[in-house]
């Protein structure tokens, strides 16, 4: 689980990426997130869950099947970069 609250930028997005930081299949798996394409909540932050099953909530990005990889983060043109919280939590406390 990554909680992030995006600052005020150009730009902000969220990858994830193989062993070798190369981008997993965004052609047919959720894989990354940007301002226009996350569910944020009440208070502008952003949950993201990543998981190999679909917990049924906003925000999932699949693992595309890989155990070992990267996440990426970004904020392009920013004043300020916040750095996300990550935690690693069983499916069940994710799921609605």
């Amino acid at each position: 689980m990554v909680d992030l609250t995006p600052p005020e930028c150009d730009f902000w997005n969220f990858q994830l990426a193989n062993y070798w930081m190369e981008s997993l299949d965004y052609r047919y798996f959720p894989v990354h997130l940007n301002r226009g394409t996350a569910t944020y909540r009440p208070d502008g932050s952003v949950r993201i869950v990543v998981s190999a099953t679909d917990p049924g909530v906003p925000n999932w990005m699949d693992t595309c099947g890989h155990h070992h990889g990267t996440m990426c983060v970004r904020w392009i043109g920013a004043t300020e970069h916040p750095v996300p919280h990550t935690e690693v939590v069983k499916l069940t406390e994710v799921r609605p």
